[in-house]
């Protein structure tokens, strides 16, 4: 195989999601070092087709916006003829259903280049015993199984096989990126100072006990609540928030295209998940100064914030410790390191991606 690889990165879409961001910075940066990239969405759909680098082509497969099997059936027929025809010398693809779409179309296709399957989610996220039952299959038949956490790395051994490679590379960060589009705008956020929420309304990010923790603390009367996001759980969220006299003093400022701006000017970030694979937006919050907060749940937080070195840790659903954890962040943050964040630089970890991808071993210099 040549040290020039022509990529296929494969996307359910490019609507807003930490997957897509990640993958279309990985991608920006195989194409700065000069490999011919190709961002394969399964349909044109979302917010994020704007932000494909240059350089990068992009080839959505359907013209318009469709979901779950419906999506699978339309698209893997042109998945398997892309793949036929282009022959990449490496299919990436991320997110679990479209994992399992990509491989089977991989193999249809008898493409002979290597398929790198990337899981960013706990098994948390996965019930179905059918699912599972064909990632054990699949995922074992990859040549690459990459992993955002160590928690999601444990997980996919257990489901594929202990003996199973399972490599484990963090999410990039690229704090010049998410500074400039913090200080961008607009922003969106209350002209008071505010606690804020970034992610999903759903019950895997427990809002809720966000919310009884912000009704415990004593930043109900110094700050006001923000959720930025948005889901299933808003109108329950709404509920609880005016059963606890709170109505006044929550913001639920929906799904954003650029959250930055409110994640800056927030006092402190607070994560409240039940399970999280990776997630981004602790390592966004670091990036821009903001004190951080989150629960100790499987997996990611942890192995970010450094065992608390770098923010407060928290029982899953204890919000009165949710609630002491916050009051006690704000009134004396944990020392942050300037170099907290090198391990997370896009450069860095694109050539772990690279070196997978094209000798199966990682390099982990600076």
């Amino acid at each position: 195989m040549s040290d020039v690889l022509k990529i296929s990165v494969v996307l359910p879409d490019l609507r807003l999601g930490g997957a897509q961001r990640v993958l279309l910075e990985l991608s920006r940066r195989f194409a700065m070092s000069g490999h011919d990239v190709s961002v394969v969405s399964l349909c044109d759909d979302g917010e994020l087709t704007a932000q494909v680098p240059d350089g990068v082509h992009y080839r959505p497969l359907l013209p318009s916006a469709r979901r779950g099997v419906g999506l699978a059936f339309a698209a893997f027929p042109r998945l398997v003829r892309h793949l036929s025809v282009t022959r990449p010398d490496v299919v990436l693809s991320t997110m679990t259903g479209t994992n399992l779409l990509t491989a089977i179309a991989h193999f249809a296709a008898g493409s002979p280049g290597r398929l790198a399957l990337r899981e960013a989610v706990s098994l948390h996220n996965t019930p179905s015993a059918i699912t599972r039952w064909l990632m054990s299959v699949l995922y074992r038949r990859a040549d690459v199984l990459l992993a955002v956490s160590a928690g999601v790395a444990q997980d996919l051994k257990d489901l594929v096989g202990r003996g199973a490679l399972v490599h484990r590379v963090p999410n990039p960060i690229d704090e010049q990126r998410v500074r400039a589009a913090a200080a961008a705008g607009p922003s969106h956020a209350p002209q008071e100072p505010y606690v804020v929420s970034v992610g999903r309304l759903a019950p895997q990010k427990d809002q809720s006990t966000l919310i009884r923790a912000y009704a415990a603390s004593g930043l109900r009367r110094t700050h006001r609540l923000a959720f930025v996001g948005d889901g299933d759980d808003r109108a329950t969220l709404l509920a609880l928030a005016r059963e606890l006299g709170l109505e006044a003093r929550v913001d639920f400022l929906g799904a954003l295209s650029n959250p930055y701006p409110v994640l800056a000017r927030a006092a402190l970030l607070v994560l409240s998940s039940r399970w999280e694979g990776w997630p981004n937006v602790l390592l966004e919050a670091l990036a821009l100064g903001v004190p951080v907060v989150a629960t100790d749940c499987p997996s990611g937080p942890r192995e970010i914030l450094e065992d608390g070195r770098l923010g407060r840790l928290t029982p899953v659903g204890d919000h009165v410790a949710l609630a002491s954890a916050m009051d006690a962040e704000l009134g004396a943050p944990m020392a942050k390191r300037p170099d907290a964040l090198a391990a997370y630089r896009p450069e860095t970890v694109a050539r772990q991606y690279l070196s997978l991808m094209l000798h199966g071993a990682a390099e982990t210099g600076p």
